[in-house]
């Protein structure tokens, strides 16, 4: 299993080890990621230093084991359903607190305007142990001791996208003689299907229950 992953200041290393946290992830398109990877550029710019680079997805909840692709694919039918025709918009800059291995960690990046309840999830899959609140596409990892941000945040565009996928994101700490940081991989995508789809599915059903 290959893994991509950061430490501080975006330095690399090649040890992997073992797995030990799971995510489900939203995985904007390619386009909406260069967004935000130009927006963490800039922040980078601005004097946020001291901090762990993150891969540019949403971490929506946290899981007890990886979920399979039919769980997967009807996730993204759900999320689908949930947003409907309107777009994905994500607003302003926020923070979210990422419980990962030993360590509590403060995700900062752009909010999604994305509200999830337990109750059609938990239909899918028992294997969701917690949702994330608020959502955030990733650009930095905090420690929970990061003093105070002392900088000027960079406004983020508005983003908006339909284009989206989920996946499992696969997280490990790991250490070596002269640094730390974290790895992951991101798991294979299952696409939210287009609303037109969506749409017509459920004018079928609609047809169907007047027959």
């Amino acid at each position: 299993m290959s893994y991509k992953g950061g430490c501080r200041n975006g330095s690399r290393a090649v040890n992997t080890g073992k797995i030990r946290d799971i995510f489900l992830a939203l995985v904007p398109h390619r386009d909406t990621r260069l967004l935000v990877r130009k927006y963490s550029e800039e922040l980078y710019r601005s004097g946020l230093t001291g901090v762990y680079t993150f891969p540019w997805v949403a971490p929506l909840a946290v899981l007890s084991r990886p979920l399979c692709d039919e769980e997967l694919k009807k996730i993204a039918h759900y999320l689908r359903e949930t947003i409907g025709r309107e777009k994905i918009n994500a607003l302003e800059i926020s923070t979210t607190k990422f419980s990962a291995v030993t360590e509590d960690m403060t995700l900062l990046g752009p909010r999604l305007d994305l509200v999830i309840t337990d109750n059609e999830p938990g239909k899918i899959t028992k294997k969701i142990k917690s949702f994330l609140s608020p959502m955030v596409i990733g650009t930095y990892l905090l420690p929970t001791c990061y003093p105070e941000l002392n900088i000027t945040i960079p406004p983020c565009e508005k983003l908006e996208f339909r284009a989206a996928a989920v996946a499992n994101m696969f997280w490990r700490p790991f250490k070596t003689a002269d640094q730390k940081g974290y790895k992951w991989k991101i798991g294979k995508l299952f696409w939210l299907p287009n609303e037109k789809s969506t749409y017509n599915k459920q004018q079928t059903l609609l047809k169907d229950n007047y027959k």
